[in-house]
């Protein structure tokens, strides 16, 4: 994975204050750190992380260079990346000084290829339970995503992490996670003039069997008697 470059500088100013002057001159609030180091506030450029995030993606390496650093950048990740909860802009970002010899943790995407042949065929629907992976590598081997091929999916079958292993044995995510199931096609019933229709899978009232009818008439002469 190439390691893309990105120009930071030191600030001093913190609170929403100075974090608000800073966006309105084109500049993101940013942390970076590591282990054993001393976390240092910094301000990076919001065009250029856009850029980054919509060409390189979230699990980019960064070489992150400061102002008056002249020792070469930092080797980072972005940790985590805040956005406006409304209008989705660039909030703040965390970056982690990693190394690229040690193995680390990321959450990466997964993605259904092909269309499962119980959709195809039968009608169902293609549940995706979980869309994100937890995978244990160097930095410079984290995949972009992992393609999963559900094509030979039919209805009630399905595919858990323990079923990814043979794809890539980097995943550490809990192994009887459910990722995709097909679920049968919900069936509705031809509606009667001036009723609603009704799902095949609505409960039914239980009919009274004979022998309990039975036995209630019985009863009710005994009370009468």
């Amino acid at each position: 994975m190439a390691q893309i470059a990105l120009k930071g500088e030191h600030r001093t100013g913190l609170g929403k204050q100075a974090a608000k002057h800073l966006r309105r001159s084109g500049l993101l609030p940013a942390v970076v750190y590591g282990t054993g180091e001393t976390p240092v506030s910094i301000a990076v450029k919001v065009r250029e992380m856009e850029t980054l995030l919509h060409t390189a993606g979230r699990n980019a390496i960064v070489n992150l260079t400061l102002d008056g650093e002249e020792n070469g950048g930092r080797i980072t990740l972005m940790k985590e990346i805040q956005h406006h909860p409304i209008d989705g802009r660039l909030l703040h970002v965390d970056f982690q000084h990693i190394s690229l010899t040690q193995k680390i943790r990321r959450e990466v995407p997964v993605v259904a290829v092909g269309m499962p042949v119980g959709v195809r065929s039968e009608g169902g629907i293609l549940e995706h339970s979980l869309h994100t992976v937890e995978v244990e590598c160097l930095a410079a081997e984290i995949p972009e995503k992992i393609e999963v091929d559900v094509t030979g999916l039919g209805i009630n079958k399905s595919l858990h992490i323990r079923d990814l292993l043979g794809i890539d044995s980097r995943i550490v995510t809990d192994p009887e996670r459910l990722v995709f199931l097909v679920v049968p096609p919900t069936v509705i019933k031809e509606a009667v003039p001036g009723e609603a229709p009704v799902a095949e899978e609505e409960a039914k009232e239980p009919e009274l069997s004979v022998e309990r009818g039975k036995k209630e008439d019985e009863e009710d002469e005994e009370e009468e008697k």
